[in-house]
């Protein structure tokens, strides 16, 4: 992995916003500060007006973990060509057979876990986030979440940044997948992409031509050709975008 800025960076940008990108960034850690309280978590007001204005000119958008419900009023009045939640799953891989899944699980870790204290289950419709971050006993509860996931159908184990567990139905659909769609559905000819944690490798790995992944924060073995160093990068990088984005990016 290579950081971003600098002479590479500018050759980087400078190629990528000639070929009509699309622009896709995750939420949590990338685009919003990761927060104590995840139902904190806002954009600062630059990223907020920066990212507006590059939607305004470049196709951009936004795949996360949170549901769309969520996710969409964090986001209103950005000009974004689209929104996936639920780590990739929604809206193409959002079955009532996949909810009914999920609603399955919820209920089995709701019976193992319900009276720990501290513990929160999200059930987000088509996937569950389980925050322990709060509990007496991290480091036994994390060892019985770890194990009591993997018994559960169909599931595929996300892990987390923190003291949290995101679990979603194992299968096609994942952060690359739906950033493939995006793609062609918005019929662009290169794709960016900006992450901060493991279920973004799904959409650095994705076999786009000319896919340029960026990880927030340098990790050994990312799919991700670069990297920046904080969060607070993320204006620096809109900043680039926006030089570049030209009428003709549209």
């Amino acid at each position: 992995m290579r950081h971003l800025f600098g002479r590479t960076g500018e050759l980087v940008f400078a190629g990528l916003m000639q070929q009509k990108p699309l622009l896709g960034f995750d939420f949590d850690g990338t685009l919003a500060a990761l927060v104590e309280r995840p139902s904190m978590a806002a954009l600062r007001p630059g990223t907020r007006e920066r990212l507006a204005r590059l939607a305004a000119a470049v196709p951009v958008v936004v795949i996360s973990g949170r549901a769309v419900s969520d996710l969409a009023p964090r986001l209103d009045g950005i000009p974004l060509a689209g929104i996936s939640g639920n780590h990739g799953l929604e809206p193409w891989g959002a079955t009532p057979e996949v909810e009914q899944l999920v609603r399955g699980w919820d209920d089995a870790l709701a019976a193992r876990f319900g009276q720990v204290p501290g513990l929160e289950i999200e059930n987000k419709r088509w996937s569950l986030t389980v925050d322990y971050r709060h509990v007496p006993d991290l480091s036994s509860t994390e060892r019985a979440l770890a194990a009591f996931a993997k018994t559960l159908p169909q599931v595929r184990v996300l892990g987390g940044r923190h003291a949290d567990l995101n679990l979603a139905p194992a299968g096609e659909h994942h952060k690359g997948t739906a950033l493939a769609r995006h793609l062609a559905v918005l019929g662009r000819g290169s794709a960016l992409f900006v992450g901060d944690d493991r279920t973004d490798e799904d959409a650095f790995a994705q076999p786009i031509a000319g896919l340029v992944g960026v990880r927030v924060g340098h990790k050994s073995g990312s799919h991700a050709q670069y990297f920046l160093q904080e969060q607070l990068e993320i204006d620096r990088l809109l900043d680039a975008l926006l030089a570049l984005a030209t009428p003709d990016a549209r």
